[in-house]
């Protein structure tokens, strides 16, 4: 499968190069300048030191908020993680420079939050070749090397400030712990046609920090979307894609362990006893093992300018098998069979023309359709869900500066009812947050 994803890459570009020449040939390429008027004077190459110089900007944006968890408590977690998610915090802070050359492009992001703690880290490092007489903003041809966006999905790749949503969907969150990934991207446009095809490690960087991003598995990830991005009529814009993700996951061995003697108190009287001097014996070491993951998705989108506003209306749906890395993490080694997970969301959204916008968002996530469970010696299915309602309203207060209050209403199987059997957890959320762009 990987060979026929390599080979269909190799042709894409080849076939994009003969389309560009063509067009080149018969004058309408997008990128052809247009002929200069016969009173204009050509103008000169600049070919000093100067010339070299990039063009540099700077941006960034920084989101701070506060929400509440209805799950909160006054305690602690084993390993001293905090169950309290009710309090202040920043969730981003981005500060990105971009230097373009002719036909270069170089962008540095840092990340600054404090989700987990005050951290502060890299989110973008990638550096672009443009392939000759390529369009800047939407090139034909561009390979993008370093950490940078994975191409799968819509939802994935739109940047973290202009998400219509706080946050991704549960679902997008569990396949792929963060947007960015370091690989190497070809991606580009002709006419209504997309397309975007990369090779990377296979461990998604989790921008809340905290966490290692290493994938200890050799085996690359490989990932495209193929999508299309036109205009039938005036005011509405339809967009679509098909994405697919091969790859090799990791599953942690364990350490060898020694014989021991347990003392284990039965009768709670707090002296040995006979009985409870309990032998465990010697275990040997575990090796680490890989097993094979992968992912398709397909994601559509209508977007309806009118006089009262902006419309669109998105869908986007994957299915994988043993590719949760967020939430439910799969590890089939350990439990013995391939788990497939199932993601899905419906999105509407009305951006009113006097600086306020509405919108919500239903999603679903089933992290293992396979699983069953015995109730009264009948197999029956035992999924567990996270599905989300969330309706957001968001006022731009300036051009640059917004608030945004979004609550999302959580049905899971992540409690237990007084029989032990699983249940919906009372967790559902809000939050308040004001973002800056510079």
């Amino acid at each position: 499968m990987r060979r026929a994803f390599l080979q269909f890459t190799v042709l894409l570009v080849a076939g994009l190069g003969r389309a560009a020449h063509a067009d080149d040939v018969a004058g309408v390429a997008p990128s052809t300048p247009p002929a200069l008027p016969r009173d204009a004077t050509p103008a000169v190459v600049d070919a000093s030191p100067s010339r070299l110089l990039p063009q540099v900007r700077v941006s960034g944006y920084i989101q701070a908020q506060y929400q509440y968890d209805q799950s909160s408590v006054d305690q602690l977690a084993p390993g001293g993680t905090p169950l309290n998610q009710n309090h202040f915090l920043v969730r981003r802070g981005r500060v990105r420079v971009t230097a373009d050359w002719p036909g270069w492009q170089a962008v540095l992001e840092l990340d600054g939050n404090t989700v987990r703690g005050p951290a502060v880290g890299l989110q973008r490092a990638e550096l672009t070749w443009l392939a000759p007489g390529a369009d800047r903003a939407l090139p034909w041809l561009a390979l993008t090397l370093g950490l940078t966006d994975i191409p799968f999905g819509d939802e994935l790749t739109v940047p973290q400030d202009q998400l219509p949503f706080l946050e991704r969907s549960a679902g997008s969150q569990a396949f792929f712990t963060g947007p960015r990934d370091a690989g190497l991207r070809l991606h580009g446009a002709l006419a209504w046609f997309r397309y975007d095809l990369a090779a990377m490690n296979g461990a998604p960087l989790d921008e809340r920090g905290g966490l290692p991003s290493l994938d200890p598995a050799r085996a690359l990830e490989f990932i495209g979307r193929l999508g299309v991005d036109a205009a039938p009529t005036d005011g509405l814009r339809l967009t679509g894609g098909i994405s697919y993700l091969t790859g090799r996951g990791f599953s942690p061995g364990t350490d060898a362990s020694k014989a021991q003697v347990v003392w284990r108190d039965f009768n709670g009287d707090g002296q040995l006893s006979d009985g409870e001097l309990v032998a465990v014996p010697a275990t040997a070491a575990v090796a680490s093992a890989t097993f094979d993951r992968w992912a398709v998705g397909v994601d559509l989108a209508a977007t309806l300018q009118s006089p009262i506003g902006v419309t669109k209306l998105s869908l986007e749906g994957a299915l994988g098998d043993n590719i949760d890395r967020g939430l439910f993490v799969a590890d089939p080694v350990l439990a013995g069979r391939d788990q497939r997970g199932l993601t899905g969301l419906v999105a509407l959204t009305h951006d009113l023309p006097w600086w306020v916008y509405v919108g919500v968002r239903a999603s679903l996530y089933r992290p293992d359709l396979d699983l069953t469970d015995a109730q009264r010696g009948v197999l029956v299915p035992a999924s567990p869900r996270y599905d989300v309602i969330s309706p957001v309203l968001g006022v731009r207060v300036t051009a640059f500066a917004q608030i945004i209050a979004q609550a999302d209403f959580i049905r899971d199987t992540l409690g237990r009812n007084s029989t032990g059997e699983p249940t919906d957890l009372a967790n559902n959320r809000f939050t308040l947050r004001a973002q800056v762009r510079f």
